[in-house]
């Protein structure tokens, strides 16, 4: 899923890039001034900043879930090794009280 999302941003990314490139490009075909292209530069900048927060607010995010994960099975695991070694212990117990009878 991490892959899907980044690959999402990433792909946003270009084509902000591709769009930016052809507005500059555009620009100084028609002999656009400095700060027209300026304002496309800062703008290009601007689009490249957001998509990577959004990148990296997502990995974050989906770090997080990995992790809570991970734990919780870890968990899981362990809750069902304590039942395991409580529901067998009495049953040793009642087999070793029998034996020594």
């Amino acid at each position: 899923m991490s892959t899907l999302t980044s690959t999402n941003v990433i792909c946003r990314s270009v084509q902000l890039s591709i769009a930016a490139a052809l507005l500059v490009t555009a620009s100084v075909s028609a002999q656009a001034d400095e700060i027209s292209i300026s304002n496309t530069v800062a703008a290009l900048e601007q689009n490249m900043t957001q998509a990577s927060q959004e990148m990296i607010s997502n990995v974050k995010q989906e770090l997080m879930l990995s992790l809570q994960t991970q734990i919780a099975e870890q968990v899981f695991e362990i809750n069902s090794a304590l039942e395991f070694a409580s529901f067998e212990q009495p049953q040793i117990s009642t087999t070793v009280a029998a034996e020594n009878k």
